[in-house]
């Protein structure tokens, strides 16, 4: 019996082939890469569409066993897939729910969408498989997921800049209001010793309110900067601030330690200066707490990127605040001066320069503040754009 059905399928689909020419205008003019394939899964027709989605010539992939545009690691189980599709026949689409990807003929992978429609004909029952290459789809997809990652990223931000709003900055205006009250009431009752004291307090007050205004406009400006972008030389940048922290150096007894063969970097110059006057800044206030303390640039290489880090011999970080402290008005220590605006601002301009930041810390040997710069730096579009 088995050898009966042999002649008359081989037949049928030489029926089938000679009429599909009939069509071929038609399946050729299609958008979407359209395949007719039998009971053995053989390919009796496709479209140009098809021809080139997959990368074959004109008529190359006639003949062809179905299972060569399928990825190797599934064409076992889908011999399976398409002899339970002819045994019981319905229009669908494959794979609801799971990724499909289809195999080219130089061996690359695209992403697919495949709808299978049975074609029932005197010949016999054959498939019409419509496929859709999703690639930009996928591409779309991801970029709306990362949108929204940073939609929600920017609704938590405003949460806690409403927060400092109307505590942070409501604080230090509170406290003048109150000290201004008791200068009226020292000047009217003549106690002009007391005058002093009130007025160290407003002043100290009005400094904090000005410092987190300051932090939060320098913040604002990370979202819309422009960036100018040339070849930098490291250690003369760090030189650089090196000098115009000297005061703040000296008076917290730390030795700032630059190596002279620092990397020369593709930036923006007056942004990665605010980076690495931010981090040593933040060393002085935070990990400086000896009789002499020492900040060290310390450097790896990896094939694809130059990391550098800003290393303190403080009493470093715990585990569980690396990433807290990168987050807006994040502070592990509200006793030091300080608004927990800096460290965000280094990890949005590092962003802004296709790298990042990050900190390794083993309590108690100090912390080293990690930014990478990739050698072949995809910079971030802002609202001003990129010289």
């Amino acid at each position: 019996m088995e050898a009966d059905k042999e002649p008359s399928v081989r037949s049928a689909n030489a029926a089938f082939k000679s009429d599909s020419n009939k069509f071929n205008i038609i399946v050729d003019s299609v958008p979407n890469g359209l395949i007719v394939v039998d009971q053995r899964g053989e390919i009796l027709m496709c479209n140009a569409e098809m021809e080139k989605l997959f990368g074959y010539d004109k008529g190359e992939l006639l003949g062809q066993s179905l299972e060569i545009l399928v990825p190797r690691e599934v064409r076992s189980n889908h011999v399976g897939h398409r002899t339970g599709f002819f045994a019981h026949p319905s229009k669908r689409q494959m794979g609801a729910g799971r990724d499909l990807r289809g195999i080219r003929k130089d061996g690359s992978e695209i992403p697919v969408e495949i709808g299978l429609n049975p074609l029932e004909t005197e010949q016999g029952n054959f498939v019409v498989a419509s496929v859709v290459d999703i690639t930009e789809r996928k591409k779309m997809d991801l970029m709306l997921l990362r949108a929204y990652d940073e939609v929600q990223q920017k609704n938590l931000e405003m949460e806690q800049f409403v927060y400092t709003v109307s505590h942070d900055l409501k604080a230090p205006l509170v406290t003048s209001s109150s000290y201004i009250s008791f200068l009226r009431e020292d000047l009217q009752a003549g106690r002009y010793n007391d005058l002093i004291d009130s007025l160290e307090r407003v002043e100290k007050a009005n400094k904090k309110m000005h410092e987190l205004i300051y932090d939060l406009l320098q913040l604002s400006r990370t979202s819309r900067m422009e960036l100018k972008v040339a070849s930098i030389n490291l250690t003369m940048l760090i030189n650089e601030i090196k000098k115009d922290l000297k005061d703040q150096l000296d008076d917290k007894k730390t030795d700032l330690i630059i190596p002279a063969d620092l990397p020369v970097v593709l930036g923006d110059a007056k942004r990665l200066t605010q980076v690495f006057e931010n981090l040593v800044i933040n060393g002085l206030k935070y990990a400086a707490v000896g009789e002499t303390n020492t900040i060290e640039i310390v450097q790896n290489e990896t094939e694809k990127e130059w990391n550098i880090g800003v290393k303190d011999n403080g009493p470093g970080i715990p585990p569980q605040y690396h990433k807290k402290i990168f987050a807006l008005f994040q502070r592990l220590d509200t006793q030091k001066e300080g608004t927990g605006v800096g460290l965000t601002i280094v990890s949005r301009i590092m962003g802004l320069h296709g790298g990042r930041a990050w900190v390794e810390s083993e309590p108690p040997h100090g912390a080293t503040f990690w930014l990478c710069f990739p050698k072949q730096p995809q910079f971030k579009e802002n609202r001003d754009g990129i010289h």
